[in-house]
């Protein structure tokens, strides 16, 4: 098979995990949690870029912002590393975008993440055009940067793939262009819990038309609607090993689906074996962590018994 092409653009940080006792947090001066602070790079766009390259087949062309600065450059050695182009990574930021992210023993998460000046620059069009006609995919992170890159990538008549995260409503004012544009859309259904979610996912359908929506549902799995068989399909989420924390688990979710999506072209099997792949993830801390080869992922499928429901069909 044909290795795929995939250009991945969005947001690169340096990321420390923290882990507290529980929130709120017990204010006191001092605390020594050993081997509690974990520090590694990180951001939606490197974990998807490195879980793309660790499972095998992809040549992944990753397109990010940072500083130069001390972190800057901690961030395009690990992008090295682990054997990624640095080629299209520009020094085009103030300094490095930083985040921090508490986690309790429940496994209950608060990030902050610190952007820097990111929101307000620019792609160098050309030059990212280039890289896009190469691609059989674009991964776009709804990030400003990222706008002008939808209209190109539908004029070259690729497929793009987005995960909005948290949205408000189909109208939702920062994403709505996003999803527009997109044929393999992610998001959160944090916020969305009074709502009915396959009636959510059909509205959403309705206006933008995508291909494939998946809502990702945390503890309790995911929920898919394909466009082609015009079904919306419930997957229980599975454990496979003993949780570390779930940092980076929607981008370990969103990347192997695309992985395996683009080559078998069909959209449930493709989120089941993304279920296994994030499983396995959440067994180590920090976002691009714990990533499995694509034949792991399909031999370890082999011995789960996947909790599937038909939910609706329109």
């Amino acid at each position: 098979m044909k290795n795929k092409i995939i250009y991945v653009s969005g947001i690169i940080n340096f990321e420390t995990i923290v882990d507290v006792d529980a929130f709120p947090i017990f204010y006191c001066p001092v605390e020594y949690p050993f081997f509690g602070i974990n520090s590694t790079v990180s951001g939606q766009a490197y974990n998807i870029a490195k879980a793309l390259k660790t499972l095998g087949g992809n040549k992944v062309i990753l397109s990010g912002h940072v500083g130069n600065d001390f972190l800057g450059k901690i961030v395009v050695n690990e992008i090295k590393s682990a054997g990624i182009d640095t080629s299209t990574i520009n020094y085009t930021l103030e300094s490095t975008p930083n985040s921090v992210v508490l986690v309790d023993r429940d496994r209950n998460t608060k990030f902050y993440d610190d952007l820097k000046d990111i929101q307000g620059i620019q792609k160098e069009l050309d030059k990212e055009i280039e890289k896009i006609k190469e691609s059989d995919i674009v991964v776009l992170s709804n990030t400003n940067f990222n706008r002008p890159l939808l209209e190109k990538a539908r004029e070259l008549n690729k497929k793009i793939a987005t995960d909005v995260h948290i949205i408000g409503s189909i109208d939702d004012e920062y994403n709505k262009e996003f999803m527009q544009y997109s044929d393999i859309l992610f998001m959160s259904n944090k916020g969305l819990e009074n709502l009915n979610y396959e009636d959510f996912l059909i509205s959403i359908y309705a206006k933008y038309h995508n291909e494939i929506i998946v809502l990702g549902e945390g503890r309790d799995g995911a929920m898919i609607l394909d466009s082609k068989k015009r079904v919306v399909y419930h997957i229980d989420a599975i454990t496979l090993r003993t949780i570390i924390n779930t940092v980076g688990s929607r981008d370990a979710l969103f990347s192997s689906f695309i992985h395996f999506y683009t080559r078998t072209n069909d959209a449930l099997q493709s989120l089941k074996l993304a279920t296994v792949f994030t499983s396995y993830k959440l067994g180590e801390s920090g976002g691009a962590a714990g990533f499995l080869k694509a034949k792991d992922v399909k031999e370890l499928a082999k011995s789960v018994d996947f909790d599937v429901y038909k939910i609706k069909e329109f």
